[in-house]
């Protein structure tokens, strides 16, 4: 009979010490959530164990809100962090909650802020291309809250977009920076690719980051000016035209004096040049990729 005894007070301990502390943060569903009609109210719990409290009261801004709060649903706590409360009535918009918990053998209040609507604060995010076909991403949070990952997202056409890579959170729960990185390897794309994070809470719920841009894998194209020294006149042809390229005539102090875009020809025709140093300069509009030769007139 005493190792019942004892047994039981162990099973009640442990429920106690699960739901004992109070809540991180808690998050709304005004008539969206899984209630049908009425409203939801999530409450996030650090450890998830035994059976969840009651609420007995809530108040906002010192000021009790007239609702009817149903019993707790914890059955998505363990996977999902959050234990579920569908109610009636209307909970102020404000930053924090005090809540007013019913644990059968005592009760106890909690001050409770609200999460962030996005799970992750992210303050830095970069993309860059180190090869032929791998662009390496880079980010930093300065806060997580519930955050279960990443995913790493591109596109050839900023519309339509697949993950390439996923990268779990290093702290579900932080208020210090993390960095993180990824390689994407797969991405030999001549043309220009979009990047972009998607933030996902533990709840599923996500964000996303803003869209950063990468040039594509074509190397640098190759051109010649003939002829070379020029008598005012000159032509200049790429040997491998795949992107529409921008020619620029450059003098020597760097002044653009003649511009034109090539996209179905490979060649364009240069003249009226007077008498000097000059610098041809090639951009492709997609890949970025630069070339500049010298050309000298001497007429």
């Amino acid at each position: 009979m005493k190792k019942k005894f004892t047994f039981s007070a162990i099973l009640i301990l442990i429920a106690f010490i699960g739901f004992a502390q109070c809540p991180s943060f808690f998050k709304r569903n005004n008539g969206n959530g899984t209630c049908g009609s009425q409203s939801e109210i999530r409450l996030y719990f650090p450890i998830c164990t035994g059976n969840a409290p009651l609420i007995d009261s809530v108040y906002a801004n010192n000021v009790k809100a007239r609702l009817t709060i149903f019993s707790p649903d914890a059955s998505k706590c363990a996977v999902k962090g959050y234990v579920s409360y569908c109610f009636n009535g209307n909970i102020p918009t404000v930053s924090a909650l005090t809540l007013f918990f019913n644990y059968g053998n005592h009760s106890t209040s909690c001050l409770v802020p609200e999460g962030n609507v996005a799970p992750i604060l992210l303050s830095n995010f970069e993309i860059q291309r180190t090869g032929a076909s791998t662009v390496t991403i880079a980010w930093k949070t300065e806060q997580e809250v519930n955050a279960s990952g990443f995913e790493i997202q591109r596109s050839s056409n900023n519309s339509s977009f697949e993950t390439v890579g996923k990268v779990a959170s290093k702290s579900s729960n932080s208020n210090t920076p993390q960095v993180y990185s990824f390689v994407d390897n797969s991405n030999n794309l001549k043309e220009v690719s979009f990047y972009r994070l998607k933030m996902v809470d533990k709840d599923n719920s996500f964000s996303l980051s803003s869209t950063k841009t990468v040039k594509g894998s074509v190397g640098k194209a190759d051109f010649t000016v003939f002829p070379n020294p020029s008598a005012g006149s000159a032509k200049v042809t790429i040997s491998d035209l795949n992107e529409p390229t921008t020619v620029m005539v450059l003098d020597n102090s760097g002044r653009l004096i003649k511009q034109a875009i090539l996209i179905n020809s490979n060649t364009v025709e240069i003249n009226n040049l007077q008498k000097g140093g000059y610098f041809i300069k090639i951009i492709g509009k997609e890949s970025g990729a630069t070339t500049i030769k010298k050309l000298s007139v001497i007429n």
